[in-house]
């Protein structure tokens, strides 16, 4: 066979892939934290909204600032901007967590299962035609009958078995090969997660029954999304709490190693990982013997209240190969909640592949973009990336110097704790020669880490 013969048969093959895939889309929406007290001042003395501003605002349920959690007309406008905007390919909603306000946690079970059935109503009359999948969030009721009845509608009777005993479940999409895993990270989250703990027997059930899956999908050559609240990895942001500080996140680090362990073994299935909790655009990677071999997406939060930085209200819409799993391209959407016009208007913020230039989703082509991101000598891309992490909240990228860049790479590229607190260690020597010209917020980030070591 010729050269041209070798080229046209190539560019046949190609072709036949393309035309092979099946083109569909997904909503990816996060951390409602939605505080059904948000316009009473008797409640929330701390929330700024419903303490100053005007009547107009309190009736309209806007927020002039991030101090305060979503508000109903909030969520309202997200559901109806999705209904407006999803296309017919859509396929189904991951939802992961956070539904509820920090400021119910001691209100009494009813109220939070009365505010979450009024979510799920809205969503499930916004989505009529789709299936919506939860995942839960620490703010979020345990697993329960109660959940489950408000939820079977969009799940099988084999999730809703493991969803009631202990909040996690699988979606077998037996019209094409992708299965949907989908995780309760809250089972491994901080005192949870104690072997003394009230939730140690379901945590390593958990740990169980993610292997047998993952064996069986294996065999089954089906490809796996994993989805949950919180994945693996670090907080990026050095005033985001003491435990992100010193190299740690929401996952424990046994459990973050143990979950890492497992993608690794089985990264040539898993195929996206899609995570929110961090109110944060970004990424991370995960490696075997130096090679990036697998990727997660964390999409940013529905509220506007930051957890450290402060950010604007974000939704995502995927495209992907819905016969393979095969993520394409995502669409960022955004309501700037401080703007002066005073409207609740959510618009595009960006397109992934045009945003960043890349021509795949993929673990080696987001390496390729880490390393942009880490190239101090192009600011250009760092200040795309700083942007979308905060969702156009501040584009400002003067007091993130080197060292700060740094530990954003670090992030993105050391979902282990130990190996994040290595790689923020690197460059620690140069910091005191640099202390004049150095933000007072990476030297405290710098020496909390060296003195958690």
């Amino acid at each position: 066979m010729n050269l041209g013969s070798v080229i046209v048969y190539i560019t046949g093959l190609l072709w036949l892939n393309l035309t092979d895939a099946k083109i569909g889309y997904f909503w990816h929406i996060t951390d409602f934290h939605y505080d059904p007290f948000h316009n009473s001042p008797e409640l929330h003395r701390g929330c700024k909204h419903s303490r100053n501003n005007n009547e107009h605002s309190h009736r309209n349920g806007r927020h002039r600032d991030h101090t305060c959690d979503s508000s109903w007309r909030l969520i309202q406008s997200a559901a109806a901007f999705m209904a407006e905007r999803h296309p017919d390919a859509l396929e189904f909603v991951l939802w992961t967590g956070d539904i509820l306000s920090s400021s119910m946690e001691h209100m009494p079970e009813e109220y939070k299962l009365e505010a979450v059935r009024n979510v799920t109503e809205l969503l499930s009359r916004t989505f009529s035609s789709q299936f919506v999948f939860p995942a839960l969030g620490h703010n979020d009721p345990p697993p329960s009958r109660r959940l489950v009845d408000m939820w079977m509608q969009w799940l099988p009777t084999d999730a809703l078995n493991t969803f009631e005993t202990g909040g996690y479940y699988t979606i077998d999409q037996s019209h094409t090969k992708l299965l949907i895993v989908v995780l309760n990270s809250v089972l491994w989250a901080g005192g949870a997660a104690r072997t003394d703990g009230p939730h140690s027997h379901r945590g390593r059930a958990q740990w169980e029954w993610l292997e047998k899956v993952l064996l069986k999908a294996r065999t089954t050559n089906k490809m796996v999304y994993l989805v949950g609240h919180a994945g693996p990895g670090v907080e990026e942001r050095p005033n985001a709490g003491s435990s992100s500080a010193s190299g740690g996140g929401e996952l424990t680090p046994s459990a973050n190693g143990r979950l890492l362990h497992i993608i690794k073994a089985f990264s040539d299935i898993i195929v996206g990982q899609f995570y929110g909790h961090r109110h944060a655009d970004t990424f991370r990677l995960i490696y075997r013997e130096g090679r990036p071999v697998s990727w997660a997406f964390l999409a940013p939060s529905v509220t506007p209240r930051g957890a450290g930085s402060i950010s604007n209200p974000g939704l995502r819409l995927y495209k992907f190969d819905s016969n393979t799993g095969k993520v394409l391209d995502y669409t960022q959407y955004y309501l700037d909640v401080t703007n002066s016009r005073g409207e609740v208007h959510w618009a595009i913020e960006y397109n992934l592949t045009q945003y960043y230039g890349l021509r795949e989703v993929s673990a080696n082509s987001l390496e390729v973009l880490a390393d942009r991101i880490r190239n101090y000598n192009d600011r250009g891309v760092f200040s795309k990336y700083l942007s979308a992490l905060r969702v156009r909240h501040s584009t400002d990228i003067s007091d993130c110097d080197t060292a700060c860049v740094h530990v954003h790479y670090c992030a993105i590229t050391r979902a282990d704790y130990h190996e994040f607190r290595a790689c923020v260690r690197n460059p620690a020597s140069a910091l005191a020669s640099r202390a004049p010209h150095t933000s007072a917020a990476i030297l405290l980030y710098a020496i909390l880490i060296l003195i958690s070591s």
